[in-house]
């Protein structure tokens, strides 16, 4: 019996409901249709938002309904001179529909009036995530006992992939023709893994001693980009803008290392060697670290990547982009390069002079903000 209730409950909901959205829909199409013959009066009355019915309907509309609702109004309030309604009425429409794109038949006052209120975004905000691979390049070679060059990231005996991590969040904002500019913070983990090679002394045994080493930093970077888009506003043969869109960016920015440490050291020959996990860190804090790598740093960058609109109002984008950075300064403090001496003497591993390049490919989603309010020259 109570289920029976409910159940009954619930059609008589849907009917209502169903019965609400027809009758919403029927003032909608009398309205467009008063507005046809010239009754301004009737679509002002049939839509008039102080009416208990009309705001009901606005809340009950489709999204498409509202659109058309607030485009009547903002027509029918310009031509009965009305000027206050008609912008408040343009504002709502652009709140709904964001860049709205008004038709080629269209009156003229009211693309006269679209023009005097800002449809752009005030800005955007860009999150990206992805992988990085690192790519060192030796400015100055040292060496302890080794009898060949050392090899960072590379294939042969070296497993070392240099894969690490970004994510970053950027503030962006279109200046024009496609020309963006950006500010972001970028959190980025980034490993090398260097093998050297030792000459060993001991005729008694047999082989070379090969010892490898992983690097990992975490560095907080500043980036400020700027960025131009390919056919930002071009539009197709229907007025569609493209839903596709290149672009192509450079920058530069500021690189604080958080951390650096070695993660990981192995050695083939010899006697076994663990590194103490206390004096393992290249950059410390307190006493438990030995500051061998530059706190901070700089770095120049550029890439490509592609925006595809997303969403319903098509102002949203999703991401890819591929990006190279390019360090300018050495990431080892020449100062404190032997500070290490459990690397140093026990591994016979030694620091070189080095640039931390990488190359990261990341996905991102990019939200647009919105503030349609009247522009400077026309209040």
């Amino acid at each position: 019996m109570r289920l029976t209730l409910i159940g009954l409950a619930f059609l008589c909901s849907c009917v209502l409901t169903y019965g609400q959205t027809a009758q919403c829909t029927k003032r909608l199409a009398d309205a467009e249709e008063a507005f046809d013959q010239g009754r301004l009066q009737d679509v002002l009355r049939l839509l008039d938002k102080n009416d208990n019915n009309a705001k009901d309907c606005f809340q009950s509309f489709t999204v498409d309904e509202k659109i058309r609702a607030e485009k009547l109004l903002t027509k029918a309030f310009i031509f009965t001179d009305n000027p206050s309604e008609a912008e408040k009425s343009l504002v709502d429409l652009l709140r709904e529909d964001k860049e709205h794109q008004l038709a080629k038949n269209d009156p003229s006052e009211l693309h006269h009036l679209y023009s005097q209120f800002k449809t752009e975004p005030i800005f955007r905000i860009g999150i990206r995530i992805g992988a990085n691979k690192s790519l060192p390049v030796v400015l100055q070679e040292f060496t302890t006992f080794q009898e060949g060059e050392k090899l960072y990231n590379q294939k042969g005996n070296s497993t070392g992939l240099g894969i690490g991590f970004n994510a970053e969040a950027l503030v962006e904002r279109h200046i024009k023709n496609g020309i963006e500019v950006g500010l972001g913070l970028q959190y980025r983990i980034a490993n090398y893994e260097v093998e050297g090679d030792l000459l060993q002394q001991d005729p008694a045994l047999a082989g070379d001693l090969i010892y490898k080493v992983k690097n990992q930093s975490q560095m907080l970077r500043v980036p400020l980009l700027v960025r131009y888009n390919l056919n930002y506003d071009k539009k197709n043969e229907e007025g569609i803008r493209l839903k596709k869109m290149w672009y192509a960016f450079a920058g530069g920015s500021f690189d604080y290392v958080v951390s650096a440490k070695y993660v990981n050291t192995d050695r083939t020959g010899g006697t076994a060697f663990t590194l103490p996990d206390d004096n393992a860190k290249l950059l410390g804090v307190g006493s438990s670290g030995v500051d061998q790598v530059a706190i901070t740093n700089g770095s120049i960058f550029g890439g490509i990547g592609v925006k595809f609109r997303m969403g319903r109002e098509q102002v949203d984008f999703l991401t890819f982009e591929l990006r190279y950075d390019n360090s300018l300064f050495n990431y080892i403090d020449p100062a404190n390069r032997f500070a290490n001496k459990d690397v140093l003497l026990d591994i016979g591993h030694v620091e070189d002079d080095l640039a931390l390049n990488t190359i990261s490919f990341t996905v991102g989603y990019t939200y647009s903000v919105y503030n349609p309010t009247k522009r400077k020259q026309y209040r």
